[in-house]
């Protein structure tokens, strides 16, 4: 990877409207295996093809779930068969040759054995895929990197932490940096943590002048889940340890379903509350404010099926739309921006508490208010 970040095209600045970090963005994009069951071409069909390439210059990578030993079960739950998966990987690898964008596996089971034994076995099965071209591909080992058998093997390759690791302040940056982690995807709750993600970028910037390499990192993006959440490492666990996990594509979505089941779609009197999600800014000038402490944004969707053709839409209309808003607002955020006699105020001060709140959400009832009035209205 270039010690340098690459250049984004900013030649038409009718598309700015002045959001300089949002112009430099790249968005790392999820792709689903649904695109290639039963040996669809849809994927790397011409149209599919065209606008990915138009859109090349805000793609950082394409990332897919691809099934080898030892890492035969996702955190997600994607099934896929070994057919499927051959297919798929071949299909990623035709995508990248035809558009120039590169693509990027993701092995994220941190319950695979982290012992040397398992990372040999890893590096044979990775073998005929670098060959094939793919030189990047996340791996959730730390102990692994400090091995160093990945980078003797393969040089080229780069190599992506989790964001299930949960990469939270400057230190452990530094920590996953140190080891030899080219790109690291950052805890998904710091998106209310503004102080955190400049101690990251600082450490970043440093990490760069002592060793000259530029070391990515990502913010994601999209998945809703609540930033108070007290089950993710065990919904993860859940989905990655269950004895029942199998190819059966209705069982692994059960499976991955089952704690969200348990809280987040069944909050008993409660109503699903968008705000209180780990969703990005809903506003483009605090959405703007926010990249400037990370270089990528990671769009989830690896098992929806429209998820590539909903995440090209997010982008191409990132900019280019003259609204206030981000893809990230909510219905009530737009309407009491729209009336801000009566609830300009309160906004005001739910956007600047949230850009720091750490989700701590024990002692404050701003999320909830502003959702009251909304239904008021």
């Amino acid at each position: 990877m270039p010690s340098k970040k690459p250049q984004i095209n900013t030649a038409d600045a009718s598309l700015n409207h002045g959001y300089q970090n949002l112009q430099k963005m790249r968005f790392s994009l999820s792709i689903s295996p649904s695109f290639s069951r039963a040996n669809l071409k849809t994927l790397v069909s011409d149209s599919f093809v065209n606008r990915i390439k138009r859109n090349a210059d805000k793609i950082h990578d394409l990332i897919f779930t691809c099934h080898i030993e030892p890492f035969m079960v996702d955190a997600h739950g994607v099934m896929l068969t070994k057919a499927e998966n051959e297919i798929h990987l071949r299909h990623m690898v035709e995508l990248q040759n035809k558009t120039g964008v590169q693509v990027s596996p993701v092995f994220n089971n941190i319950h695979v054995p982290n012992t040397y034994n398992n990372l040999e076995i890893f590096v044979e099965n990775f073998k005929p895929i670098y060959d094939m071209g793919v030189t990047s591909m996340t791996m959730p080992h730390l102990l692994w990197m400090k091995m160093g058998l990945l980078q003797k093997t393969f040089p080229k390759l780069v190599i992506k932490n989790t964001v299930l690791r949960r990469v939270r302040n400057g230190q452990d940056f530094w920590n996953h940096a140190e080891a030899g982690y080219d790109y690291i995807n950052l805890d998904r709750v710091l998106v209310r943590e503004t102080k955190t993600l400049r101690e990251i970028r600082a450490a970043q910037q440093k990490f760069e002048e002592l060793t000259g390499k530029h070391v990515y990192t990502s913010m994601l993006s999209g998945e809703g889940c609540f930033g108070y959440c007290p089950l993710p490492e065990e919904h993860h666990q859940h989905t990655l340890t269950h004895p029942e996990t199998s190819e059966n594509m209705q069982k692994n979505l059960e499976i991955f379903r089952c704690p969200q089941e348990l809280y987040c779609q069944n909050i008993g009197d409660h109503f699903y509350n968008p705000l209180f999600s780990v969703g990005l800014p809903g506003f483009k000038s605090d959405f703007d404010e926010m990249c400037e402490n990370f270089d990528v944004i990671k769009l989830v969707g690896r098992r929806a099926f429209r998820s590539l053709t909903d995440n090209l839409d997010k982008i191409e209309a990132f900019l280019s739309s003259p609204e206030p808003f981000s893809y990230d607002a909510t219905p009530v955020l737009e309407m009491l921006h729209g009336n801000p006699e009566k609830y300009g105020k309160l906004l005001d001060r739910w956007r600047k508490k949230t850009k720091d709140c750490r989700f701590q959400c024990w002692n404050c009832s701003l999320c909830s208010d502003i959702i009251s009035k909304g239904i008021e209205s």
